[in-house]
C-alpha cells in the first residue's frame, strides 16, 4: 500500500504526533493532583496550569502553520521540539504553581502539530491518505492507553517531575529523526503563494470552521474530564490514583478496538456522516450517563463513552481537513484546525478549574448542552461535504 518512502514518512510523523502528545498524555491524569500541593496553588490556578498548554499552542499553530508553507516544514518543527524540550525540563523543576503554568506556557510553545500534518500530507499520496492518518489515529490511541495506564505507576515510583524529563528525552529522539531521515518536500509552482492574508480567506471556508469547532469542542471535554474525574475517584469513590490504570487501559483498548472498522466504515464504506454523529452522540450520552448514575459505574460510563467517541472522531477529522483543503494553504488550514484543538484544551483546563471549584455537575450539564447544540450543527454540514480532489 505505501512505497518505501511513504513508511518512511510515517514511521517519523508517527514518532513525532506520539512524542507530542505524550506531553499531554503522560500528565493528563496526574498534572492536576501534583499542582494543587504545589506552592501558591488554588483550584483555578490548577486548571490553568493543566490547561495553558493549549494557549501557546493555539497561539503558534497559525504562525507555524504560515512558516511551514514559507519556509519549510522541517525547520519549523525542529524550532517547536526545541522550545517543547526547554519547557518540559522547566516542568520538571518546578516548585511553585507559577513556575509549573510558565513551563507549560513554553510546552505549548512546541506547536508543530500543523507542520508535521502538512509533511505527512506532502510526502503521502492522497490515495494511501487517509489510512496514514488512521495509522497515527490508531499509534495516538495506543500512547494514550499507555500512557495513562503508566502515568500513575511512574508518578508514584519515580514522582511527576520525571515524566516532564521523559517526554523531553523523547521528543529529542523525534526531532533527531525527522532531521537525519524525512526528506523535506520538493518545492513546486504554487498556484497560491503564502500571504498572511490566505489565513483569512481560509477562516472563512465553512467546512474548515466546521472541524474547526469538532476538534476544539472534543479537547475542550477531553481536558475538562481529566481535570474533574481523578480528583472525585480519588476523593469521592476512595479510588486510589495508582490504580487508575485498571479503569482506563480496558476503556482505551476498546476505543481504540472500535476506532479501526469504523474508520473502515467511514473512509471506504462512505459512512462518513452516520461515523462523525455517531462519535458526538456517544459523547453527550456519556455526559448523560454520570448526571443521571452520579456514582463510581457513572463515571465509568462517562470515560468509556467518551473515549469510543473520541476515537471515532480523531482520525476522520485531519483526513477530511487535508482532503477539503489546498495543498498551497494546507500549513495553514492545519494550523487553524490546531489553534481550534488547543484553544478547546485551554479552555477545557480553565472550566475545570472552576468546575473544580463549583461542582462536577456543573462540567456535566454544561458539556452535555454544547455536545447537543454541536451535534445539531454537525448534522446538516456533514451530509453537504463534497471533496474537492485538491492535491
Amino acid at each position: 500500500m505505501f512505497t518505501p518512502e511513504e513508511k518512511k514518512t510515517l514511521a517519523g510523523i508517527t514518532f513525532v504526533v506520539v512524542a507530542r502528545m505524550l506531553g499531554l498524555f503522560l500528565l493528563l491524569p496526574v498534572l492536576a493532583p501534583y499542582v494543587r500541593d504545589l506552592e501558591g496553588s488554588t483550584p483555578i490556578l490548577t486548571g490553568i496550569a493543566v490547561g495553558i498548554y493549549g494557549l501557546t499552542q493555539a497561539v503558534l499553530q497559525i504562525p507555524f502553520g504560515y512558516l511551514s508553507d514559507k519556509y519549510g516544514r522541517k525547520p519549523v518543527i525542529t524550532a517547536g521540539f526545541l522550545a517543547y524540550i526547554l519547557g518540559s525540563i522547566l516542568g520538571g523543576l518546578a516548585g511553585s504553581v507559577w513556575f509549573m503554568i510558565t513551563a507549560r506556557l513554553m510546552q505549548g510553545a512546541g506547536a508543530i502539530s500543523s507542520a508535521a500534518i502538512s509533511l505527512a500530507a506532502d510526502l503521502i499520496r492522497e490515495e494511501v491518505r487517509t489510512p496514514a492518518f488512521a495509522h497515527i489515529g490508531a499509534s495516538v490511541g495506543m500512547v494514550f492507553a499507555v500512557s495513562i495506564t503508566v502515568a500513575p505507576y511512574l508518578a508514584g515510583k519515580f514522582g511527576v517531575p520525571f515524566i516532564f524529563y521523559l517526554t523531553a528525552f523523547l521528543s529529542l529522539l523525534a526531532m533527531l529523526y525527522v532531521l537525519l531521515f524525512i526528506r523535506e518536500p520538493e518545492k513546486h509552482v504554487k498556484e497560491i503563494e503564502p500571504s498572511i492574508g490566505n489565513v483569512f480567506v481560509v477562516m472563512k471556508e465553512k467546512d474548515q470552521g466546521m472541524l474547526n469547532l469538532s476538534v476544539g469542542l472534543l479537547h475542550a471535554f477531553l481536558v475538562s474530564i481529566f481535570t474533574l474525574v481523578p480528583i472525585e475517584l480519588i476523593q469521592r469513590y476512595g479510588f486510589p490514583k495508582a490504580d487508575h490504570w485498571k479503569m482506563y487501559l480496558p476503556i482505551i483498548l476498546l476505543s481504540v478496538a472500535v476506532m479501526v472498522p469504523a474508520t473502515i466504515l467511514a473512509e471506504k464504506r462512505g459512512r462518513i456522516r452516520e461515523v462523525f454523529l455517531g462519535g458526538i452522540g456517544l459523547i453527550a450520552l456519556g455526559f448523560a450517563a454520570y448526571l443521571v448514575f452520579p456514582t463510581f459505574y457513572g463515571a465509568l460510563a462517562l470515560l468509556t463513552l467518551y473515549f469510543i467517541g473520541f476515537h471515532l472522531l480523531e482520525p476522520i477529522m485531519p483526513s477530511l481537513l487535508t482532503k477539503l483543503s489546498h495543498q498551497d494553504t494546507r500549513g495553514i488550514a492545519v494550523g487553524i484546525y490546531n489553534t481550534s484543538q488547543f484553544i478547546g484544551a485551554f479552555l477545557g483546563g480553565a472550566a475545570g478549574g472552576l468546575f473544580l471549584k463549583f461542582g462536577v455537575t456543573y462540567m456535566l450539564i454544561t458539556n452535555l448542552l454544547l455536545s447537543i447544540l454541536w451535534f445539531l450543527l454537525i448534522a446538516p454540514w456533514i451530509s453537504t461535504v463534497r471533496f474537492k480532489g485538491r492535491t
